[in-house]
């Protein structure tokens, strides 16, 4: 085959010139007739051959074609795969979607490969010219193919990883900001200044009390969050790990500054009880 994708030409064995006899016998008549015919069925397979190479060319050319659209196609989308819209948070959401029609979108255009691949194995079947060619031709399509796939995967793989990191980071801060607001008031210096007067922070820090373990929930959700995403492997493992220490520690200092003022409302009462029996 040429470089164009031609076909090889087909030789027709085109005899001698001889001397023209004059037929003078029945026999002479019979082998004249004879190599004439053979001569015409000769030209025949010639021009069928011809018109089969023809043809043959002509399937290939409309494969090539087909070939190189779909790898454009492929190569196009191949970069749009490959961008890395997932490193920037804003708007995942959106994005997610986006990549899921992307996917539909490719998905869809799957039967383009699968009618490229009947057309040229119809061609290798039946012993086309090229079939080497169309052989090597659909393995580069493949190749492209299933890379593009890969591709596509490992996007939507990051881009519900950095959903997943965007929602932790949330969660985490919902509850940093709940803690430092309780801080303000477990580490106030308020004792009362009479019986009466602390038993009423009391019964105030009774309820922060209950209110605190109703909230003990949320720091279980944040480490079991933490530990899920850490067993998927997720990339930013480091990010997730300094945010569940940094909920924990908060935690922690809270549950410690809340022991140090239930214990300073203690002495506070026994002081107050203690004043109000000696001036009885």
């Amino acid at each position: 085959m040429s470089d164009d994708g031609a076909p090889p030409e087909p030789v027709l064995e085109v005899p001698p010139p001889q001397e023209i006899k004059i037929l003078e016998t029945a026999e002479d008549i019979q082998t004249r007739r004879t190599d004439v015919l053979g001569h015409y069925a000769q030209f025949k397979d010639y021009a069928r051959t011809k018109r089969d190479r023809l043809e043959e060319a002509r399937q290939f050319q409309y494969f090539k074609r087909d070939a190189d659209e779909l790898e454009i196609w492929i190569l196009e989308k191949l970069q749009t795969a490959s961008e890395e819209s997932y490193k920037d948070p804003t708007n995942l959401q959106a994005k997610i979607q986006k990549h899921q029609a992307f996917e539909a979108e490719v998905q869809a255009h799957s039967n383009a490969m699968t009618q490229l691949d009947k057309t040229g194995n119809d061609m290798i079947q039946h012993g086309h010219f090229a079939s080497e060619t169309i052989h090597k031709r659909l393995e580069e399509l493949h190749a492209l193919w299933d890379q593009l796939f890969r591709k596509l995967n490992e996007k939507g793989i990051r881009l519900q990883q950095a959903l997943k990191l965007l929602q932790f980071v949330r969660q985490c801060d919902e509850v940093l900001y709940w803690i430092k607001d309780k801080e303000a008031f477990v580490t106030a210096e308020d004792f009362g200044m009479d019986l009466e007067h602390v038993e009423v922070l009391q019964r105030k820090f009774d309820e922060f009390l209950k209110e605190l373990g109703n909230h003990q929930y949320r720091i279980t959700e944040v480490n079991h969050t933490a530990d899920k995403l850490l067993d998927e492997g997720h990339p930013d493992s480091h990010t997730i790990a300094s945010k569940k220490d940094e909920v924990n520690d908060a935690w922690h200092r809270l549950s410690t500054l809340a022991a140090t003022r239930r214990e300073g409302l203690f002495g506070a009462h026994e002081v107050q009880r203690f004043n109000r029996d000696i001036d009885e």
